[in-house]
């Protein structure tokens, strides 16, 4: 038999062969996806405002939703051209030692008349605050800027927030390991270091940057800003 026609015929037999392992060894097809020609990447559209994103998540973002309700910050969660960095409930609530969360570590305090003494407790919602405090709190975690993974530099650096302290300001870089990533705020004397997105890189139909952090960010002090 001709060589040629000899391994056309193996070919062919082996090509069903080769899709059938693919499913017995699990190897499942890859799903179709919505490609994005401009960005060369599959779309990162959530294809909403900001606030109707956090809204429409309320399994992870019902305390940020509540506490932008409570100061009447909804259009700030509408602007184009800025990054915006969400802290989930576990950044908020979580009671692990190991989170660090907001309230774990802005506990409140009343006088217990029976005992004589002050008591410590770590509060359920950011209502709890008063709404000056909150208010800014959102604020810093919106950048001015649209800041992601395309854009960021390799080195900490400092970048302008919302916020009206003259320290409230976000330190971000892409942090290059094995698996690079964007970290927030690795500065020393930060209550946590390296944190990263669990989902990064969103864009809402403002065109604004969305990152989802399981953390949340304290602002530096003014050594802090010149000490990375």
């Amino acid at each position: 038999m001709n060589t040629k026609y000899f391994k056309l015929i193996i070919v062919l037999v082996s090509f069903p062969v080769f899709f059938t392992g693919c499913e017995l060894f699990g190897l499942d097809f890859q799903e179709p996806y919505e490609y994005d020609y401009d960005a060369g990447m599959p779309s990162n559209k959530v294809n909403m405002s900001t606030y109707d994103f956090i809204a429409s998540r309320s399994d992870i973002f019902s305390l940020l939703h509540e506490a932008i309700i409570y100061t009447g910050l909804e259009n700030e969660f509408r602007q184009p051209d800025v990054t915006y960095i969400l802290p989930t409930d576990k950044a908020l609530n979580s009671e692990t030692e190991t989170d660090l969360s907001y309230f774990q570590m802005h506990k409140l305090s009343y006088y217990d008349d029976e005992s004589g003494q002050i008591v410590l407790y770590a509060p359920i919602s950011m209502t709890a605050y008063p709404k000056d405090v909150v208010k800014e709190f959102l604020l810093y975690h919106i950048v001015k800027g649209k800041y992601t993974h395309s854009n960021l530099p390799a080195e900490p650096t400092w970048y302008d927030t919302f916020a009206a302290a003259d320290t409230a300001k976000v330190n971000m870089y892409i942090l290059k390991d094995r698996n690079p990533n964007i970290a927030f705020n690795n500065f020393n004397g930060h209550y946590k270091s390296e944190i990263k997105p669990r989902t990064s890189n969103l864009l809402s139909d403002e065109g604004s940057y969305i990152h989802v952090l399981d953390s949340w960010l304290d602002r530096p002090k003014k050594n802090q800003l010149t000490n990375k």
